[in-house]
């Protein structure tokens, strides 16, 4: 493929995925306004952090497959033949299942010290709350698939990741909020059952689009040599990934839930609503690229593979920049607005968190690339360094200053993190992952752009 179908390849899947967040974000938004306006702090809270929870829980779940399934779709598309199609999916779909329902069992009985106290706790409600750990993990990895056989808007429309989801899970569970309050009152339990609704369907969804795609036959000893050959690799994925988690937001949010009031850390749970808008323009790449990205680097063209993660990450953090200054200059007011009277803190929240969201993204995709690309020690051995610094620093700042000591260390953590990082990138690819600030590139970048859509225009009239 020449460079300039490879660049209108990620203009393609970029867009794809932006018309699908466009969307998503403020769905996924309205959740959480839905839910501010119905359930008290601590029910709100509650939620929040079981969303973030059920990051954590997916990780093991999968085993791995959250991104082996990518990566090996990715390269059976680009003409590997070292495992079936079908099979890479179905591997990934068993090994989630089993050891989601297996892991679920474990919670229900042991993991409730994990979720925050809250009145009116029961059986039934952490029952609950364990069937949407299982559904949305099985909901993440299918979604997943999508993006290994290129179908990155449909990935990004029926993804089970985030708070809330893609864009076809978040109207599904605005519609079951919507059903019940037509025929009840909306309770915690109720919105449980409707987001656990909504991950079966986006799960179903995914697969039937995965197996059109790659065929639907089943055949159980390649599936079954596919798990077994990918168990080293997917070892070390799994722990990569689950130190990424233990240096983010939802890891925050969970120390934060065990050692602060929920009424507390419910304006945090407000404010990283907004914080997962800020960081979609990185989330819409990270989800547009990785064939390409594959692709590149398999052929050895270090150059354009630089081109194309630096260029992508000039565009997120100018995105991101401008929305961050856009929403602290509403003031608390205007998170008063958005999320009820009782949740000015919120916006306190979002001016902590804010600088480490802006230099997050414009260290661009640093983590994926060596996940995708590089050595996968290199990865977890950065990521131990940050765990062994910011989870210490998440407790020791959650018990001295309370629900804005937990945003001060995630603000500490996404700075030390990408900073890492992006040195590990260097040394270990020989290529940088961070925006460009110079000037002329953005000419640079504007001009291949508009390169692009002319040559496309004339492909079409041809």
């Amino acid at each position: 493929m020449s460079r300039a179908a490879d660049r209108r390849a990620v203009i393609k899947a970029t867009l794809a995925v932006v018309a699908s967040r466009i969307l998503g974000f403020p769905l996924a938004l309205a959740v959480s306004m839905w839910l501010t306006r119905e359930l008290t702090r601590e029910e709100f809270a509650y939620f929040g952090i079981l969303s973030s929870l059920s990051m954590l829980f997916a990780l093991f779940a999968q085993a791995g497959f959250q991104t082996s399934v990518v990566r090996l779709l990715g390269e059976a598309e680009a003409g590997d033949r070292s495992f079936k199609k079908p099979s890479i999916f179905y591997a990934s779909i068993i090994v989630t299942l089993v050891l989601s329902l297996v892991l679920g069992t474990l919670f229900y009985l042991f993991g409730r010290g994990l979720l925050p106290d809250i009145a009116g706790q029961s059986d039934w409600l952490f029952l609950l709350a364990a069937g949407l750990l299982v559904a949305r993990s099985v909901n993440t990895v299918a979604a997943q698939a999508l993006r290994g056989i290129g179908r990155v808007g449909a990935s990004a429309n029926l993804s089970g990741q985030g708070d809330q989801g893609g864009m076809i899970r978040c109207i599904a569970i605005l519609a079951g909020f919507g059903l019940v309050v037509a025929t009840g009152l909306l309770t915690l339990e109720a919105a449980i059952i409707v987001a656990i609704a909504a991950s079966v369907l986006c799960a179903i969804w995914a697969a039937v689009i995965v197996l059109r795609h790659t065929g639907s036959e089943f055949d159980a000893a390649d599936v079954a040599r596919t798990i077994n050959n990918r168990k080293r690799d997917n070892f070390n994925m799994m722990l990569s990934e689950s130190l990424v988690y233990w240096t983010g937001a939802a890891a925050a949010l969970v120390i934060g839930g065990m050692l602060v009031e929920a009424a507390a850390i419910a304006g945090m749970v407000a404010a990283l609503q907004l914080r997962n808008i800020l960081t979609s323009p990185m989330t819409m790449i990270a989800g547009a690229v990785p064939n390409i990205l594959i692709r590149l680097h398999r052929e050895g063209d270090k150059e354009e593979l630089e081109r194309v993660l630096r260029t992508t990450a000039t565009v997120g953090f100018v995105i991101c920049l401008s929305a961050c200054l856009f929403l602290l200059a509403l003031g608390p007011a205007g998170l008063r607005l958005i999320f009820g009277p009782d949740y000015g803190d919120a916006y306190y929240h979002l001016v902590i968190i804010s600088a480490g969201v802006v230099f997050f993204v414009y260290c661009g995709l640093s983590g994926q690339t060596l996940l995708l690309l590089g050595d996968t020690r290199v990865q977890r051995r950065v990521m131990l360094i940050v765990t062994a610094i910011t989870i210490p620093a998440y407790i020791i700042l959650a018990i001295y200053f309370g629900a804005y000591g937990v945003s001060m260390g995630l603000f500490i953590s996404m700075v030390l993190q990408k900073g890492l990082m992006i040195r590990a990138v260097r040394q270990n690819l020989d290529i940088s992952t961070n925006a460009y600030l110079d000037p002329r590139e953005y000419a640079r970048a504007f001009r291949m752009l508009k390169r692009i859509i002319a040559n496309r225009g004339k492909q079409g009239q041809s």
